[in-house]
């Protein structure tokens, strides 16, 4: 009997036991909703008790309605077409994640952005049902049922929204009623660009957003307070650097009525680095090449010619590897006016070279005057034989030299050749030298000898003043090239500072 009581008693703790443990199951996710409405604090005995705030407690006691529930009960009167209260205002915020290239030539640029768009529909309003969550955050496949106000960028070239791995589009809905929008979008919009000052000048590109179907009477369209934000600090590419971005908020007049237009402007700054290393310091070196041929002398035309040519084909190569990259505009840019410039000097000085040459050049002096006197030639006779006893006795029965010039005469005379020593008769006794020629025959070498001195004797007096002219010519062209010594650097380095003045200005 003792041990039934026992068995009894246990069954009944055991069937208590399951019964709070099915109670728990039953009511579990009350109680956890319970331990998210307050939070915990110590008593006086050192125990943990909850701060409750009654008004959660009571919205967790009682059932809550679902995401599904409430979806279904919106959707089910739900007018799409319909614009939620007549006119709706729109809040639009940007925030550019990458700026990815700007084109020269298609004049465009190319980023990633993420665009927020907010309004109120009170036909979403689900506050009245005890909802568990006070937003929800749902996907595109629900946006397509909800009226839009059909949003877009007017000016944009291409705009794609990223769909890796899905359609990148957020949308939340809150208790109240307001819609909350988010595209990430990949954009090709229009730049504006100025090339008067290339490579020194700023790009400015711009996206306008704006309600495509509706006008100010429907949708009203304004910046938030963020507006447009960057995601980083500095965005810069390997050929500019983004100043700044102002937002704008313009109303258009159309045919249909006034809208809204939202513009973002982007200002770049151009670097001006890489066309300062391919451009400008090659072409300093090229132009201080070419003034070193005035160093080199009036006598050195293939070397200073080779020089001048070089340098012109140098600076004619760069220039067009530059302008292979810009558009084709019909105004001068500043990098044209700096290569036109450029080759300009190097040109002048090979103008200065063909004039130096010219001065320089070698001319044969024919006298076509008639000469005042001539040597008659003296019959031809053949030579008389003379023995070697003959000979050699007129030899010993000659004087010997007294100076110098009779024993140049006397090898002069014995000479077959006619060959005449170096510097002979230049001592003012042409006229004694002409004279203590003589043989039998004016064909004989001796002869010979003496007639062309006899005709060097008739030169007019014409030759010494050509001389004294080509002297002179000489030394202009010495000038010329001592002047242009001087004269080329200091034109470049007023050129340079009016150019670095004039371009640079802001």
């Amino acid at each position: 009997m003792h041990y039934l009581q026992l068995v009894l008693v246990a069954v009944l703790l055991l069937m208590c036991v399951q019964a709070r443990k099915a109670v728990y199951r039953r009511n579990s996710p009350s109680l956890r909703r319970l331990t998210r409405n307050y939070d915990w604090e110590v008593d006086e005995r050192g125990a943990l008790r909850p701060i409750i705030n009654p008004a959660k407690v009571e919205r967790a006691t009682k059932s809550c309605a679902n995401d599904s529930f409430i979806l279904g009960t919106i959707m089910s009167n739900y007018n799409r077409h319909k614009i939620p209260g007549g006119q709706v205002e729109v809040s639009v915020e940007v925030w550019v994640q990458e700026i990815t290239t700007i084109s020269d030539i298609t004049s465009d640029f190319q980023l990633d952005i993420y665009i927020y768009e907010t309004w109120h529909d009170p036909a979403l309003n689900y506050a009245f049902m005890n909802p568990c969550k006070y937003n929800l955050s749902l996907n595109s496949v629900l946006l397509e049922k909800l009226w839009t106000p059909n949003s877009c960028f007017i000016n944009s070239k291409t705009a794609d929204i990223h769909k890796s791995p899905f359609p990148n589009i957020f949308l939340m809905i809150y208790a109240n009623g307001t819609v909350w929008t988010n595209y990430r979008l990949k954009l090709q919009g229009p730049c504006i660009m100025d090339l008067t000052k290339f490579p020194f000048d700023n790009v400015t590109c711009s996206l306008t957003f704006e309600s495509f179907n509706y006008n100010t009477d429907e949708v009203k369209m304004d910046w938030s307070d963020n507006g447009v934000q960057k995601m980083r600090d500095k965005m810069e590419l390997a050929d500019y650097e983004l100043v700044d971005i102002h937002k704008i908020r313009n109303t258009e007049e159309y045919p249909a009525g006034y809208w809204h237009e939202l513009t973002m402007s982007f200002e770049f700054k151009r670097r001006a680095g890489w066309y300062i290393l391919q451009a400008y310091l090659p072409t300093y070196l090229t132009i201080c090449i070419s003034w070193i041929s005035f160093a080199l002398g009036s006598k050195a035309i293939p070397a200073r010619t080779m020089l001048g040519v070089n340098s012109l084909l140098a600076m004619t190569f760069q220039f067009g590897n530059i302008i292979r990259n810009l558009p084709r505009v019909s105004y001068v840019k500043a990098i044209d006016v700096w290569m036109l410039s450029c080759m300009t000097f190097v040109f002048c000085s090979l103008l200065e070279l063909a004039w130096v040459g010219y001065l320089s050049r070698e001319e044969e002096i024919v006298s076509r005057s008639t000469p005042t006197a001539q040597v008659a030639p003296k019959p031809c006779l053949p030579p008389v034989q003379q023995s070697a006893s003959t000979v050699s006795t007129t030899h010993r029965r000659q004087k010997p030299p007294k100076n110098e010039e009779e024993s140049a005469l006397l090898s002069l005379r014995d000479n077959d050749y006619g060959y005449i020593p170096p510097g002979f008769g230049l001592n003012g006794n042409l006229g004694s030298a002409m004279k203590s020629f003589s043989s039998s025959c004016s064909c004989e070498p001796t002869n010979v000898v003496n007639m062309m001195l006899d005709e060097a004797e008739t030169i007019p007096a014409s030759t010494t003043s050509s001389l004294s002219r080509k002297q002179r010519r000489e030394l202009l062209a010495h000038k010329i090239d001592s002047v242009s010594v001087f004269m080329f650097p200091f034109l470049f380095v007023l050129f340079n500072i009016a150019y670095w003045q004039h371009y640079l200005r802001v």
